[in-house]
This record gives C-alpha cells, sequence and structure tokens, in this order.
C-alpha cells in the first residue's frame, strides 16, 4: 500500500510537470498510458510469480479501480491544461475522493465512524484546506 501511495503521487506530479511546462495538451495521454502500463506489467509479473493466482472477481475490482484512478488523472491533466491552477485541481480530486469515500462507506457499507476515523477525516480534510491556501 506504501509503494501504491507514493507511486500515484509521483503520478499526479508529473502531471503537475507536463502542465508547468504547457506540454499537458501532446503528452498528458501517452504520459498516462506509460505510467499505467509499466505498472500494469509489474503487477502481472509479481501476480504470474505468486503460488496463488486471484480470483476473477479480485481482477474485475482491480480492473475497475485501475480505470477510475486513470480517468481520475486523466481528468486532473485536462483541467490543468485548461489553465486550473494545481492547487485547485488536486485539492478538488483529493478531497473529492476523500469524501467520495467516507460518504460510502457511511451510506452503502453502514460503516460507523469512531473517533479515530473521524479525527482522520477531520484532520485530511485540514490538509487539504491548508495546502490550498499556502
Amino acid at each position: 500500500m506504501l509503494l501504491a501511495c507514493i507511486t500515484n503521487g509521483l503520478g499526479a506530479f508529473g502531471l503537475k510537470v507536463l502542465a508547468e511546462r504547457q506540454l499537458t495538451d501532446r503528452y498528458e495521454f501517452q504520459y498516462l498510458l506509460m505510467w499505467y502500463l509499466g505498472w500494469l506489467l509489474l503487477g502481472a509479473v509479481i501476480v504470474i510469480r505468486r503460488p496463488f493466482k486471484p480470483q476473477a472477481r479480485e481482477i474485475l475490482i482491480a480492473a475497475a479501480m485501475g480505470l477510475c484512478s486513470i480517468a481520475g488523472q486523466f481528468f486532473v491533466g485536462l483541467a490543468l491544461s485548461r489553465a486550473v491552477a494545481g492547487h485547485v485541481a488536486f485539492s478538488i480530486s483529493t478531497g473529492g475522493t476523500l469524501f467520495v469515500v467516507a460518504l460510502a462507506g457511511i451510506l452503502l457499507f453502514k460503516e460507523s465512524v469512531g473517533p479515530y476515523g473521524l479525527a482522520g477525516l477531520v484532520l485530511g480534510i485540514l490538509s487539504i484546506v491548508v495546502l490550498s491556501v499556502s
């Protein structure tokens, strides 16, 4: 999970670099294709080398998550290429993800949010606000 968290941040950082150099409109698709294809191939090698194979349901869930991730990154890149400020685009995408996941957990899966979960949500929202205004 740590590797996924770090590399997801690096992917977004690459979009920001493309936007700063005004290359997003020409190279965003290629960048995202290479980024996600590289990690797909690495994941496939890891899965093939494991002693047990994933079930079809796990593969479908992973594919859906990957498609949602690449779509999200694509639209952030699109916003950046349309001169939306990076601190706005990344804050909305990060905050939106946090909000949707928390809301889905509470409404769809009937999860109760304890004091630690509530503190995590509040700190996550505060960190996005601090990064947006600084």
